[in-house]
């Protein structure tokens, strides 16, 4: 097993990184905030990762050390994306304050808000609590990488 204690750059944040060069993993956006995991490489190669507590992988970290780099590849995740059909501040307040109080991290894309969920039976629970303003607003599902919005630092029930 190698052991990685560092994280040698981002290729999505403009760093001069040789991709082809590179092994991967792929972890889970809750795995990603984990300072201490073990993990098989794309080729196979055991990794165990092991930094400091102020530092957390994101996707597209290059990590590794003379032996070897690794790109770190986030698993896509099911989330709702919910859509403004007009440009109303009660409505986005509303919005807004039911999903706060369901503790969710959100993303801010393209003028809509996206949060994770488990199960697509959550979109149903959704558009019940969003009964009051389901008329305003366009509920879907669709898997992506969830990059939480970094403003809050919110917990998940």
């Amino acid at each position: 097993m190698i052991i990685i204690n560092s994280i040698l750059g981002n290729i999505f944040k403009g760093e001069n990184l040789e991709k082809e060069k590179f092994e991967e993993i792929k972890i889970s956006r809750i795995d990603l905030e984990k300072r201490i995991l073990r993990k098989k490489t794309n080729l196979g190669t055991d990794i165990g990762i092991n930094l400091d507590s102020s530092i957390k992988l994101q996707h597209g970290d290059v990590i590794g050390n003379n032996e070897i780099k690794i790109i770190v590849k986030q698993i896509p995740e099911k989330v709702i994306l919910v859509k403004l059909k007009e440009n109303n501040q009660n409505i986005a307040i509303i919005l807004g304050h039911i999903i706060g109080n369901r503790h969710r991290p959100i993303s801010i894309e393209d003028k809509m808000i996206l949060f994770p969920i488990q199960e697509d039976s959550e979109l149903e629970i959704f558009q019940r609590l969003f009964k009051d303003i389901i008329d305003h607003v366009e509920l879907k599902i669709e898997e992506k990488i969830f990059l939480p919005h970094t403003s809050a630092d919110v917990h998940e029930h």
